[in-house]
């Protein structure tokens, strides 16, 4: 069998031999894989829709949402774009420099998060979080609210966020650049995950605890709750090694082209034909988006067809903030 500074070998060479540091990061690594305990299966879809206002006199409800999951996964090898063989020292020190798997991908991605600067927030802060969506034009999506982006006539929509630490105000931007402000009062309530709750969420097997019995009584598919919330960089990569241990978790065989740039497409099927994928950038692994798209013909009375794309959302900013209407 292979020890693991062969295979510390194999990796690296032709290139310069890894420093010390790198080494033990990477027996650390292999080592705490050999250890860990079996995968959890959980058969658990990623759809986000989150209703960020149920009013219990009046009904206002706005929806943020991010669809990025599925159930099972497309057959066949995963693909990844190679890192540069000129490389920076912060990608040397990446665990996996030309990863093979959708596991080491979110691995890479689960480092690079926790090289993160982090400041606690105040309740009294928020979290500020900018996306770019895209949409069809507003005629066409109230005709066809479900159906695939039209290509050449699809374009993107700046989507501008707040929501305090404390869970008491949301506001967000619509399409005028008005700022609609929510809050919690006693004939208005919206559901929100406790800061104490996300706080928890630092293992794999938090979160799994978090999604049996949520804080509160809210809980938020863990890929989703990446894409909306501001998190402590242990947080976020807790996430990503959660997902890491999914069943059906694949790298996208396609080339995936962000608004002009390269991305790593990461996912599920659900449905037997669409693809709902968390988008890294392939150089830092950090996420920068999300897609859905059709990976096959829907079948039956469905008009899905492959290569149809429903949604495409790049995460633009994601920041704590003193006040809202603040952006950075």
């Amino acid at each position: 069998m292979m020890d693991e500074i062969s295979i510390l070998r194999e990796t690296f060479e032709p290139d310069p031999v890894p420093s010390a540091e790198a080494e033990q990061r990477a027996r650390a690594a292999l080592l705490g894989r050999m250890a860990a305990p079996s995968p959890v299966r959980r058969h658990f879809s990623w759809r986000l829709s989150i209703p960020i206002t149920a009013a219990v006199a009046t009904a206002v409800v706005v929806a943020f949402a991010v669809s990025i999951g599925g159930q099972a996964a497309p057959t066949g090898p995963s693909v990844l774009p190679q890192p540069s063989t000129s490389l920076d020292k912060s990608e040397k020190s990446l665990p996996y420099l030309q990863p093979a798997s959708a596991a080491q991908v979110l691995e890479n991605a689960a480092w690079t998060a926790e090289q993160e600067p982090w400041v606690e927030p105040r309740p009294d802060q928020f979290m500020y979080v900018e996306t770019l969506e895209m949409r069809n034009k507003a005629a066409y999506e109230n005709k066809y609210p479900n159906g695939a982006l039209v290509p050449g006539k699809a374009a993107y929509r700046k989507i501008q966020s707040w929501q305090r630490i404390d869970g008491q105000i949301i506001a967000r931007t619509r399409n005028t650049g008005k700022i609609e402000v929510f809050k919690q009062t006693k004939t208005q309530m919206f559901a929100f995950i406790p800061w104490s709750q996300i706080l928890k969420l630092t293992t794999p097997e938090a979160i799994v605890a978090f999604l049996d019995h949520p804080e509160g009584g809210v809980a938020q598919e863990p890929g989703a709750l990446a894409g909306t919330y501001v998190l402590p960089p242990n947080v976020k990569a807790a996430i990503y090694r959660y997902l890491a241990q999914q069943p059906g978790m694949k790298v996208n065989p396609d080339a995936v082209n962000l608004d002009g740039r390269p991305a790593i497409g990461l996912g599920r099927v659900e449905e037997g034909y669409l693809s709902r994928q968390l988008l890294f950038d392939p150089k830092t692994y950090t996420l920068i988006g999300d897609r859905m798209v059709a990976v096959n013909d829907e079948k039956g009375s469905g008009d899905g067809r492959k290569g149809d794309l429903y949604r495409q959302v790049i995460y633009t900013k994601m920041v704590i903030v003193d006040k809202m209407g603040d952006t950075a």
